[in-house]
């Protein structure tokens, strides 16, 4: 039998159970009587935070973005010039991607969805407009090729999202020469978070030398 309401922020409970199953068996066959039920309360003091399951899933993916928008932020907010700027945002969205990867495929298909609440899809759309941001923010300060914002916005996130999606499920396997610290041979391997993350950089990488304005390419040797 539950306990009354007693949570202080049920709403964020639920939430964070929600995700929480999300990441392990998956939400399909989890009610909202039951979600309740687990967390302690009567399914009608759930009832008033979300008015069903749907609703609770629409939240989850309005969450899971603001995240990781913020996440965004921070990394970029930390490092300096604008190849470097747009860097960072790009590193932390495939961690993001890596450590919750079925929120990340919640997330977007979520707002793809034609009745998707308009919250959610403006949160969806603040996410790629602080992308595009930086994009001609660079543009503005000779860092990067000219061109319409947009489209060079879509290249950056459609690499990035990628890398997401690949690295969240398991589905690239280490670069060449990662497994231990370069120049550095007798060091220990990496841990996977550090060996994804050489790879995450080594990708965003190439990426980078194809946005820079021709005269600030890097030599390759």
């Amino acid at each position: 039998m539950t306990s009354p309401y007693h949570h202080g922020d049920l709403k964020s409970t639920l939430l964070a159970y929600a995700l929480e199953q999300m990441e392990g068996a998956g939400l399909d066959g989890l009610s909202m009587r039951e979600m309740a039920k687990a967390v302690g309360v009567s399914h009608t003091a759930a009832y008033r935070h979300f008015a069903d399951k749907q609703a609770l899933l629409d939240a989850m993916a309005e969450q899971g973005f603001e995240a990781l928008r913020q996440a965004s932020r921070e990394a970029v907010a930390a490092a300096q010039g604008s190849p470097d700027r747009l860097l960072a945002s790009g590193l932390a969205y495939v961690q993001f991607g890596r450590q919750h990867p079925r929120q990340l495929a919640h997330m977007f298909g979520a707002a793809a969805r034609a009745t998707a609440p308009p919250g959610l899809r403006a949160v969806a759309a603040d996410l790629f407009n602080d992308l595009q941001t930086l994009v001609a923010e660079g543009q503005q300060h000779g860092s990067f090729r000219a061109g319409a914002p947009r489209a060079l916005a879509h290249a950056c996130w459609a690499m990035v999202h990628g890398l997401a999606l690949l690295q969240g499920g398991h589905l690239l396997g280490p670069p060449p020469g990662v497994g231990a610290e370069i120049g550095s041979p007798t060091a220990a391997p990496l841990s996977p978070d550090h060996a994804a993350s050489q790879q995450t950089r080594a990708a965003l990488e190439v990426l980078m030398q194809g946005l820079l304005e021709p005269r600030q390419l890097r030599p390759t040797s």
